[in-house]
């Protein structure tokens, strides 16, 4: 990583910008330059107005106030087509993907949307393939078919899907906007490689995200926004994470301490043998009462089917698994939860929540039966206990609230506390703190501790090697779909689980 961009030739320019929304000032007298060839991370808490501005300089929002400079583009970003004009080409947190479009459509589906045709097919499926396959490989997908559907991917193959548009669609300034918080620790190479060949080329990248690991291996300078106010600038090599931290929240954040192993001769909560099911091969183990387990491995490695079989989320093809010591077969999510098994998923803007629902009707929908009598809902004491959720949960927003409207954070706290509250003994979650900022992981890391310290058996499904020895007392290595290692916090690195997980050395 370059220190800083050498020829200091601007990119862009954020002038004094503002935008405010009913009841909220989201950017607050912005001034902010790019640079052609650096990386510029943007960080800052959920609300603090990073995607704001990035769906500014992208022409998907206007300022209330100030103005938007793009080098080399004489007129105005006055909407998406203008700034397309420009060469700004904008990354999603959320990819862009067509599930009925194919690997190849998706590709190019810039290209398609705009060739006043609905679906071309001569104009990528005979003269696009070679173009096609070089643009999956700059982003790790070599071994995924051309034809294969966007509905058969996973969250982490569609982000580096959608990130390979950057090869096919010329650009001066790319907008990275929390596109990582789906990949994981292998295709995250894979980003940063591209990231350094679009700097290499004289590219722009801003890099909005709150992940200090990758903003610290990525960019060459820091802006911070706190409450809509940029609060400082610092370049990446003169500062660390717990300094930008300082800068995001208001004061320092240390480091949960790793949890000790579990001595207890107690009952397992949860007993799982030779359990086959999708990618998972004949596995087995056990949570204690109190324990936090972690399932550590790459994409494929078998992680979430071993929770959706357990849950009943996903066909169980072998084994046994044992709740409080009775054999049980969950054969959906509602049975599982009335079994004793809450199970929060990887994906929670598709699988998570009723996107139509407000906060009110997210939290009590998996408890009906707390707030009915013979069929008919007690709506005084429904809301009463949503508001009390609310507060405990720290959830922004009302009961009124669209779940969807909250930020990842807040959002992943309403799933949370809506499955907890039909009071489980076992919780498995799935990458419970993917896409979510450092105030609020943390906020979801407290919650998770007081569920070992109510005695209750945890398993957290996660790609980051880190947060598994922040978290967890035990972490089982997955690979190829069998467990390979058993490690604990207190002599365990992030090498050592990464190095399990793929076989071998790393580099």
């Amino acid at each position: 990583m370059q220190a800083h961009a050498e020829t200091r030739t601007v990119a862009f320019e954020a002038r004094n910008v503002s935008k405010s929304y009913p009841g909220v000032q989201a950017l607050d007298d912005v001034t902010l330059t790019g640079y052609a060839g650096e990386v510029l991370a943007i960080c800052g808490a959920n609300g603090a107005g990073k995607s704001t501005l990035a769906r500014m300089l992208a022409g998907q929002e206007l300022p209330s106030g100030g103005s938007i400079a793009i080098s080399g583009y004489e007129g105005s970003i006055d909407g998406p087509a203008d700034a397309d004009e420009a060469g700004i080409l904008l990354m999603h947190q959320e990819p862009v993907i067509i599930d009925s479009f194919t690997v190849t459509e998706n590709v190019w589906l810039k290209n398609l949307s705009s060739a006043g045709k609905v679906r071309p097919w001569g104009l990528i499926s005979r003269k696009k393939a070679d173009a096609t396959r070089a643009a999956l490989h700059a982003v790790g997908l070599d071994n995924v078919a051309l034809g294969r559907l966007g509905s058969d991917l996973g969250p982490g193959l569609r982000q580096m899907l959608a990130l390979s548009r950057t090869q096919v669609n010329p650009h001066r300034v790319l907008l990275l906007d929390e596109t990582t918080a789906s990949t994981t620790e292998e295709h995250f190479k894979d980003v940063l490689a591209l990231v350094d060949r679009e700097r290499a080329e004289g590219v722009s990248v801003v890099f909005v995200s709150h992940r200090m690991p990758e903003v610290f291996a990525m960019a060459d300078r820091i802006a911070v926004l706190r409450n809509g106010k940029l609060v400082g600038v610092v370049r990446t090599s003169e500062t660390t994470p717990a300094e930008v931290m300082t800068l995001m929240i208001g004061e320092a954040v240390s480091a949960l301490e790793s949890p000790a192993p579990i001595v207890s001769t107690a009952a397992p909560v949860l007993e799982v043998e030779n359990l086959s099911s999708g990618s998972a091969d004949n596995v087995s183990f056990l949570v204690r009462p109190g324990e936090v387990v972690g399932i550590y491995g790459l994409v494929g490695s078998g992680r979430s089917s071993i929770a959706r079989a357990i849950s009943g989320n996903q066909r169980r093809d072998s084994g046994t698994v044992r709740v409080n010591g009775e054999e049980i077969t969950a054969k959906s999510p509602r049975d599982a939860l009335r079994l004793g098994i809450a199970y929060l998923t990887e994906d929670r803007r598709r699988e998570g929540f009723v996107k139509d629902f407000t906060n009110g009707e997210n939290l009590t929908l998996a408890t009906p039966h707390l707030f009915s009598r013979f069929g008919v809902i007690n709506r005084r004491r429904e809301n009463k206990r949503v508001g009390e959720m609310i507060r405990e949960y720290q959830v922004k927003g009302g009961a009124s609230t669209f779940t969807r409207t909250l930020s990842g954070g807040n959002q992943q706290k309403v799933i949370i506390a809506k499955w907890l509250e039909a009071r489980p003994d076992l919780v498995l979650l799935d990458e419970p703190t993917k896409g979510i900022d450092v105030g609020a992981r943390l906020n979801i890391y407290t919650i998770i501790r007081a569920l070992a310290d109510d005695q209750k058996g945890v398993v957290v499904i996660t790609s980051e090697a880190e947060e598994a020895l922040m978290l967890c007392n035990r972490i089982l290595v997955l690979r190829d779909g069998r467990f390979v290692g058993e490690y604990y916090p207190a002599d365990s690195t992030t090498d050592d689980l990464i190095r399990a997980s793929l076989g071998g050395d790393i580099a």
